[in-house]
């Protein structure tokens, strides 16, 4: 009874609710400037990147939920500049870039191509409702020619500084620059095993 309390709590405080009141224009955020350093790798050929998200992360809504609940809910005054999907996907192509040029497109064949899918982006808070985290989940593939060379599945978390939808932001802002690294160690790493490949 004392949980689910404390979760009826969280839901009504998180959810902004302002029964009897005209709204204010909500809050609206994004994921700032890209200003922190990338991992040493060494320069690479240009790649084509293609994004997708799953639907919840195609529009500006800021998605909370609590704990493993299976219901994703959305704060009411606040949002996202632009769709978590973009979002996401500027980050990665600013901080894939470092390393050699994205593309928006395959040249031919032989440029390989990056496929990445967004299929988590949230602030997750414990069932006390003491602590959040901003969780970030990709799936990458990397196709050469016709052939898939490679595939990965990213999994970030970063601890929110405070339990609202500016900590979740800054928790997120985290977990994405942490996932697009990895994504970019990984991409290193496949890249080069590639082109050892007979016919590479």
């Amino acid at each position: 009874m004392k949980m689910r309390s404390a979760i009826l709590i969280l839901t009504l405080a998180l959810a902004g609710c302002g029964i009897g009141r005209v709204g204010a224009p909500p809050s609206v955020f994004d994921l700032g400037l890209d200003s922190k350093p990338v991992p040493a790798l060494p320069a690479r050929e240009p790649v084509a990147l293609t994004f997708q998200a799953v639907p919840v992360l195609s529009d500006t809504r800021m998605i909370w939920r609590v704990g493993d609940s299976a219901a994703p809910k959305a704060y009411a005054t606040f949002r996202w500049a632009s769709s978590p999907a973009e979002l996401v996907r500027q980050r990665i192509t600013d901080r894939l870039s470092r390393q050699g040029p994205v593309l928006t497109d395959r040249v031919n064949l032989q440029t390989p191509q990056l496929q990445v899918s967004l299929t988590q982006f949230e602030q997750v808070y414990a069932e006390d409702g003491q602590s959040s985290q901003g969780q970030v989940l990709l799936q990458a593939v990397l196709v050469s020619g016709r052939t898939v060379v490679g595939q990965t599945r990213i999994a970030t978390q970063a601890p929110a500084p405070t339990q609202d939808a500016a900590g979740g932001v800054a928790a997120l802002r985290q977990a994405s620059d942490d996932a697009a690294d990895q994504l970019a160690q990984w991409l290193a790493v496949a890249l080069k095993s590639s082109a050892a490949k007979p016919g590479g």
